[in-house]
């Protein structure tokens, strides 16, 4: 029985060829794979052996480079153009962070305190780099994003790497402050004008 799946890539829209061969190398799978471009940044794949399709699902999270495959079952009267998916992984960096946290099991736990840690940049991993720590996270765009994190007794600014459309009024992603749908905006009063009453003077 084939199984099937769709997966999505956040930050950027790949040709169907380049992506169809980037998962066979990335996937390595027993059975046949096949890819249909579904437009709007969707492809459905088709797998030709159950356990590849369980392995792919269970497994992860996967990357294209840097771009985070949202991937998920398929779902009945799937309509990509109304598809809403309300998570995205992006990338953040904690600055000047100090070196006693460069550990695997400091950094998992600072990044669970502020969201789902997909992955951990390898340098910082190493303890290669001093200036920052970079590490990959699930959010929800519908939520307010976390701006710092508390670590011990002072706390830590977070810093959103490539989100142009950073709403920041609302903290939220997929619009600019000046569109803000969560913003409350106060319409000036109406021009009052005023009147004499008939048979009244100024006086």
């Amino acid at each position: 029985m084939v199984k099937s799946s769709y997966s999505k890539g956040v930050w950027q829209i790949v040709g169907l060829n380049f992506l169809h061969n980037r998962l066979l190398s990335l996937w390595k799978l027993a059975g046949r794979l096949d890819c249909v471009d579904l437009e709007h940044g969707f492809y459905l794949t088709h797998f030709s052996l159950k356990d590849d399709y369980e392995t792919i699902l269970k497994k992860g999270p996967w990357f294209i480079g840097e771009n985070f495959l949202s991937i998920r079952p398929w779902e009945p009267d799937f309509r990509p153009a109304s598809a809403n998916i309300t998570s995205i992984a992006v990338w953040i960096w904690l600055k000047k962070l100090p070196m006693e946290y460069y550990n695997p099991e400091a950094l998992l736990h600072i990044g669970k305190s502020i969201s789902n840690v997909l992955r951990v940049d390898s340098h910082t991993a190493m303890e290669t780099r001093s200036r920052y720590v970079r590490m990959c996270v699930q959010v929800d765009v519908d939520k307010p994003l976390a701006t710092a994190v508390l670590i011990g007794k002072f706390e830590q600014p977070i810093c959103y790497e490539g989100l142009q459309r950073l709403c920041f009024s609302c903290d939220r992603i997929g619009h600019c402050k000046e569109n803000c749908p969560y913003t409350i905006r106060f319409e000036p009063s109406p021009r009052v004008l005023e009147t004499k009453e008939d048979g009244i003077s100024d006086g």
